[in-house]
């Protein structure tokens, strides 16, 4: 017998421990995220965020991508355009050449954050009034 079970059979009781909240359901009207950065003017990820849709995945810095869903991305504007036009919570096949060799993941993308968008627009500057 187990000291674990010899102490539960003795009668002892131990308090509950905190319950672990649910983990938050993407908003189903949200644009999609990887978590993922790339050099200037290419397809090589510089940058993979942690605890992000892509490093749960496996993708690394070095990683070229090569198909995003159904899309073979010449620019990564058009991976951030295809990504964002799926919503949070959707799995997304990515394809890489990590050196030599082609791999495929499957990402499940969280919610794109607000302030990327915002960060990206430029404020309209009023007319001067005369």
């Amino acid at each position: 017998m187990t000291t674990l079970t010899a102490i539960l059979l003795s009668g002892l009781t131990f308090p509950a421990l905190a319950p672990v909240p649910p983990e938050v359901k993407p908003d189903p009207m949200g644009r999609g995220y990887m978590g993922i950065t790339v050099a200037t003017g290419s397809l090589t990820i510089e940058r993979v965020e942690p605890g992000l849709p892509a490093f749960k995945a496996g993708l690394r810095s070095g990683d070229t991508l090569v198909r995003v869903g159904v899309l073979e991305p010449q620019t990564f504007d058009q991976v951030i355009a295809h990504i964002t036009s799926v919503r949070p919570g959707a799995g997304v096949e990515i394809e890489v050449m990590r050196g030599s060799a082609r791999k495929q993941f499957k990402v499940r993308l969280a919610a794109r954050p607000e302030e990327l968008d915002r960060r990206n627009s430029y404020p309209v500057e009023p007319f001067p009034i005369p």
